[in-house]
């Protein structure tokens, strides 16, 4: 029944792209504007209860509720022909999603970034209908959500843009994708991935990066800033040593370089192409 309803709703959002338009719309102003009222929230209950304890408290719910997704979904799909691929990838995002979390988060209140954009890919999916793709596609959202943060919502705090914090959306991304998959959701046929629309958009991004690079648009770090450039990647004067310390919270972390994120993203987004199939036609459990 689950799985029925799963497929009703991506058939209807199909069937009506200016309801799945606004839906998608909507859902990401949410996002962005609900981000500070959220922040504010938590931070007041950790003064409350302590770091050490609402790191715990978070850890656990989140463990718990991926646990309780995947007994659900193998509930669900028990008595049909396992899809390996999906399941390979739900429990290597897994893994990665915990890898991520004990060495790239000063806090473990940054779960919700994997969950916040599991759902808003489910709306880009219907448009696009291969998982890779709406993965994809889903990074310029993530990418105006850290911008404004950056910039607008967080200037005196956050003194460089999070590519940690995009690295764990597409993480939830291809959280979402891969049940999508394990229910038995089809991608449109496709040809090998390195002819597929969504790889030159991917190639046309990073191509873009240098581009605003190269002409000093965008500076990695603020010795290199020049009178063009609007956006700075990292306020330090000098590359990210391997780890730094919260002052707040008293964590030491690792925060992405410029490019060590442009390397890693893209190297998931490729990854997660991998669910439409490589090189051959993806269909069923194929």
């Amino acid at each position: 029944m689950q799985s029925l309803n799963l497929h009703r709703l991506l058939d209807y959002l199909r069937k009506h792209p200016l309801v799945n338009a606004v839906l998608l719309v909507l859902y990401f102003l949410f996002v962005l504007f609900m981000h500070e009222y959220f922040v504010k929230w938590y931070l007041h209950t950790e003064r409350i209860i302590g770091v050490s304890t609402s790191n715990t408290i978070v850890a656990a719910g989140f463990i718990i509720f991926m646990l309780f997704c995947v007994v659900m979904i193998y509930l669900h799909v028990r008595s049909t022909t396992p899809n390996l691929r999906g399941w390979f990838y739900l429990i290597a995002t897994f893994l990665f999603t915990l890898v991520h979390s004990c060495f790239m988060f000063d806090s473990n209140i940054e779960f919700i970034h994997s969950l916040e954009y599991a759902f808003l890919v489910l709306l880009v999916f219907p448009f696009v209908s291969r998982f890779g793709a709406a993965i994809i596609l889903t990074v310029p959202f993530m990418l105006i959500d850290e911008w404004y943060q950056y910039t607008s919502l967080y200037p005196a705090f956050n003194t460089y843009f999070e590519f940690n914090d995009i690295l764990m959306d597409i993480f939830g991304c291809g959280l979402m994708m891969s049940i999508l998959k394990i229910y038995g959701v089809e991608s449109d046929k496709s040809t090998p991935f390195y002819r597929r629309t969504e790889f030159f958009v991917m190639l046309g991004g990073i191509a873009l990066i240098f581009v605003l690079l190269y002409y000093c648009v965008i500076a990695t770090y603020a010795n290199l800033v020049c009178e063009n450039t609007l956006l700075v990647l990292n306020e330090r004067k000098s590359p990210e040593p391997m780890w730094r310390l919260h002052e707040i919270r008293n964590v030491w972390y690792h925060v992405m370089k410029p490019g060590e994120a442009l390397v890693v993203i893209s190297t998931a987004l490729i990854f997660y192409m991998g669910l439409d199939g490589f090189f051959t036609v993806a269909r069923g459990n194929k």
